[in-house]
Parts: C-alpha cells; structure tokens; sequence
C-alpha cells in the first residue's frame, strides 16, 4: 500500500488552494479598532491584513501584548491560530479577558481552549490534514479570511487559478538554478510582497531543513550582505507596484552577478496588488516543494527530524 509521504501531502495542499471559493464572511471590521496577533505562519497572515489595512490595524506578537497590555486598551483582540492550541495565543487571549476587552478567535478548530476561551469565533474553512506536513492551504484561508475582514479583500477562484498558473511558470524557470546543496536560500522584498519573503523562508527551514531568513531588499544591503557566501541564493520577489523595489532588486542582480554570486528575480507583475501577493503565495510554496522533490525527499525535513520536531511542539504547545 502506498504511503503518503509529507511531501506528496504538501503538493495536494498546493493544488487544493486552486478549489478554494471566495469567502462570505458576515462582517468587515474597523481596523482602527483591531489589534491581530498570532503565531508564525499566522502572524504573517496577520501582518499581510495589517498593511492592507494600510497600517491602521495594529498586528504584533503574543508577548508583546502580554508584555505591553495597554496597546490592547479601547480595541478588540484578533487572535490567529490554525490550531487554536499556541500556548502564547491563549496566555493573550487571558490577558485581554483580564482587562475586559473583547476577543475574536480566527481559528479551524472550534472546539480548541482558544476558541472556547475567546467571546467569538470567525471559522476558517480548513480540515487539518490527517498527513502532517509543512502548511500552505492551512496559511492561505487564514490570510483571505484576514484580508476579508481587515480590508474587504475578496478574492475570486479565477485570480487564485491565474496566480497560480504564473507562478508555476517562474518557478520552472528558476528552481533547476538554485544547488541542491545551498548553505543558506535568502528572499528580499518590498512592502506588501515582505510578509510573503517571511513565508517563503519558512517553509524553506521546515521543508529543505536549509537556512533560510527574510530581508527588506535596502536593510540586507546595510549589514547581512557582508555574509554572503558563494553558494547562497539569493531570491527577489519583485512586485509591479514596488518601482523602488524593483529598481532596487535589479541593481543588486547586476553588481552580485558579476562576482559570480547566486541571485535570481521572480517575476510577480500582476493586474493588481493582491495578484502579485497571491502569486508570490504561491512561488514560495512551490520553491520549496519543487526542490524537495528534485532532491528525491519522500518527508519535509521537520518530520524526518523527530528530536527537534519534539522541542518545537513543547516550546510551541
């Protein structure tokens, strides 16, 4: 009988995305009244909602507010969490009941001690795989719901399936160049395409168990590109709608190449802003799925590696 490997499991992920309908939340919130907080792939999620909101919804980390509670005073608390088990989640969501604000679980398990902790629950429409493997369809109904209620972003089965189509095809053209064996992949973006550069380097970690980190294109040029090795690659995600960005991105491919440095330019022009958001979405997921398989992996990295998978679940759960 064949096994399902996480791998197999993150490709039908992958191409589950492209069935996803457009959602019909109940509401659009005021995101002058929002604090969105979650953890990892979640917190991105977050943070995406939050720049579409153009920075009018606050969007920060579990401890902080559990450091700094006063950033919670006259607002409501968003909490987001596929799960709804984050141990940091629910320690915010005791802290805000503590000072009487009101809380909001963005959540696929209803039945979770987060959902049942916070006032309401916005249910993401997302049945967490019986395989695990590293998240990608769990992460993009998290962040349409985000966006839909932060921004009043919908988003249509047509732009899902033409973003995915583009992507595919850049990433074709550009996994066979990156080595199998990179000491570190690194991705640069600008504004809105820079929680997705977040995204893409962590699925690089789970996925390959290669070093991986996100920059904004200026701030890597101040420090981190003194460390740059040889076999490094370097991804730009460039988005239409960054001039700067893209100004930026192509300068640094200019100078780097000369010195025989590995960078590349994902081509992410789209009609729109969202286009290219859903587009990067799904390059970064295919990057690291594409280069798993062509290195013949049957697992992620984080599950063939039981020990370290142990202490992220105690120091996560």
């Amino acid at each position: 009988m064949h096994r399902l490997g996480s791998v197999e499991a993150m490709e039908r992920e992958i191409e589950s995305q492209l069935a996803f309908s457009e959602l019909n939340l109940p509401e659009q919130v005021d995101p002058t009244k929002c604090v969105m907080t979650g953890s990892g792939d979640s917190y991105i999620s977050a943070s995406i909602a939050s720049y579409l909101s153009n920075r009018r919804t606050i969007c920060c980390f579990p401890p902080d507010l559990i450091l700094n509670h006063q950033i919670l005073e006259g607002k409501e608390l968003y909490i987001v969490s596929v799960s709804g088990r984050t141990a940091c989640n629910i320690s915010a969501a005791k802290v805000a009941k503590k000072m009487n604000v009101k809380t909001i679980a963005i959540t696929a398990n209803s039945n979770s001690k987060l959902a049942r902790l916070c006032d309401r629950v916005v249910s993401i429409d997302y049945s967490i795989p019986k395989v695990v493997t590293s998240g990608s369809a769990g992460f993009l109904s998290t962040m349409l719901s985000c966006i839909s209620l932060l921004a009043g972003v919908k988003v249509s089965k047509k732009i899902l399936q033409c973003a995915h189509k583009a992507a595919n095809t850049e990433v074709n053209k550009l996994v066979s160049q990156i080595s199998d064996t990179p000491s570190s992949i690194l991705y640069l973006a600008e504004g809105l395409l820079y929680p997705v550069a977040w995204y893409g380097s962590l699925k690089i970690n789970e996925v390959l168990g290669v070093k991986s980190s996100p920059y904004s294109i200026e701030e890597y040029c101040h420090a981190p590109l003194f460390s740059i090795k040889k076999d490094d690659a370097i991804i730009i995600l460039g988005g239409t709608k960054s001039k700067k960005g893209m100004a930026l991105g192509n300068e640094i491919i200019k100078k780097l190449e000369k010195s025989n440095f590995s960078v590349f330019l994902l081509d992410l022009s789209q009609s729109s802003a969202i286009g290219s958001l859903l587009q990067a979405i799904f390059a970064v997921q295919l990057i690291a799925l594409r280069k798993a398989q062509k290195m013949g992996m049957t697992d992620c990295f984080f599950v063939q590696n039981q020990d370290l998978l142990k202490v992220s679940s105690a120091c996560i759960y």
